[in-house]
């Protein structure tokens, strides 16, 4: 199972996402807030290397059952067979190093644990907020 390994960066990344939703539409719940707000762009897979590595050798075997998480390793596993294609013989080193570099198209999170986050973070004073 991936370990997140960023936490506070995507948790940060992600309430500045949900800000951007909630002053662009008025009156909407926090539940489409959040349903939006997970489907922007977000800045990273927020994963360490050795997860990505793990994920690509283990090369769609045993893909999680949880949906969020077997799309995040689709997506990894995608990016890595592209990056091979290009570059035959790259060593995984510098795979999982340009994975990682790379934007996610949206935010790995359930909708529920995301409406989680997103009020946490709303109840910390402003200066504790990662932004």
């Amino acid at each position: 199972m991936a370990q997140l390994f960023y936490r506070e960066d995507r948790d940060s990344d992600f309430f500045n996402a949900c800000e951007q939703v909630r002053n662009k539409e008025t009156n909407l719940s926090v539940s489409e807030i959040v349903s939006k707000a997970i489907l922007h762009p977000a800045k990273s897979f927020y994963l360490h290397r050795r997860e990505y590595s793990a994920i690509i050798k283990r090369n769609g075997m045993k893909l999680p059952k949880n949906e969020i998480k077997k799309l995040l390793h689709l997506e990894i596993l995608k990016r890595s067979r592209k990056i091979k294609n290009e570059n035959p013989g790259i060593d995984i080193f510098w795979i999982t190093k340009i994975i990682a570099e790379q934007s996610a198209p949206r935010f790995y999170i359930s909708e529920r644990r995301a409406e989680d986050i997103y009020y946490e973070l709303l109840k910390k004073p402003q200066s504790k907020l990662y932004t």
